[in-house]
């Protein structure tokens, strides 16, 4: 077995390295602190992490020959509590022109993820991630922070003011515009993947196995936001505008076009 690049600190800037050292196996942390207080409950390496107890929080995907399953893991920092979730995954592939051999949809993640933190992009904070490559089976880890704020899902269940809200919505449809301007396609835009602070309106997103560049901004925004109209049906219809408020003047049309798309 190689040795494990343990511990080693990667820029989001520096997203190409992802991809690199295909022959040995990959361990990163990207927040020293992090490392620190997770050293300090004994995770310090890959199989640390992949060896916690299989207690998942949904069941486990089986798909793609492989499978893959998130579990929560909180612990003690003080007097309160640190909260992670932890994902790992077995043998799910994803191959394309630019990968013929195949890459876990883990890996397409974390490049997804570094990619939108070095354009300031929204995206969630990763602890640390890694790959461990044998014979026959290839295993990817991610780990990140719990996040604080509610996701677009639970906002919109428990039934808001949401005239209040309009100002943190219209923030929220700025910054996933800012993504789509980067012709980024996020791939599962729905309620659930929107983390919103309610105070300052930052945006965070989650799940980025089916990220990806499209040819245009047009494609990016109308894969995404099909999307996410879909699933909003529990959002009134001025709350809904002020969401989408930031594509209008420019996008007017597409815009339009998908909102009518969802009444028909």
């Amino acid at each position: 077995m190689n040795d494990v690049l343990k511990s080693t600190q990667l820029p989001a800037a520096a997203v190409g390295n992802v991809y690199n050292f295909r022959s040995v196996d990959q361990f990163y942390f990207e927040q020293y602190i992090e490392e620190d207080f997770l050293a300090g409950h004994g995770l310090k390496e890959f199989d640390d992490f992949w060896q916690l107890p299989r207690t998942y929080i949904d069941d486990v995907n089986y798909r793609r020959g492989g499978w893959g399953a998130v579990s929560k893991l909180t612990l003690a920092d003080g007097s309160s509590q640190k909260t992670y979730y932890v994902k790992r995954q077995e043998n799910q592939f994803r191959y394309s022109l630019g990968r013929p051999l195949g890459a876990l949809t883990y890996e397409h993640e974390v490049f997804a993820v570094l990619r939108n933190k070095s354009l300031h992009l929204a995206a969630n904070n990763l602890v640390c991630w890694g790959v461990r490559r044998g014979a026959d089976t290839t295993r990817g880890l991610i780990v990140s922070r719990e996040i604080p704020a509610p996701s677009l899902s639970d906002i919109i269940a428990s039934r808001p003011d949401w005239q209040a809200l309009e100002p943190v919505l219209h923030r929220c449809g700025s910054q996933l515009l800012l993504m789509h301007q980067s012709a980024i396609q996020h791939g599962a835009l729905y309620p659930k993947h929107i983390f919103l602070d309610l105070m300052s309106g930052d945006t965070q997103l989650i799940d980025f196995e089916r990220a990806r560049r499209r040819g245009s901004v047009r494609n990016a925004i109308k894969s995404d936001i099909k999307q996410l109209i879909k699933r909003l049906d529990g959002m009134p219809s001025r709350a809904r505008s002020a969401l989408l408020s930031a594509y209008i003047p420019d996008h007017t049309g597409l815009i339009n076009e998908l909102l009518s798309s969802r009444i028909h």
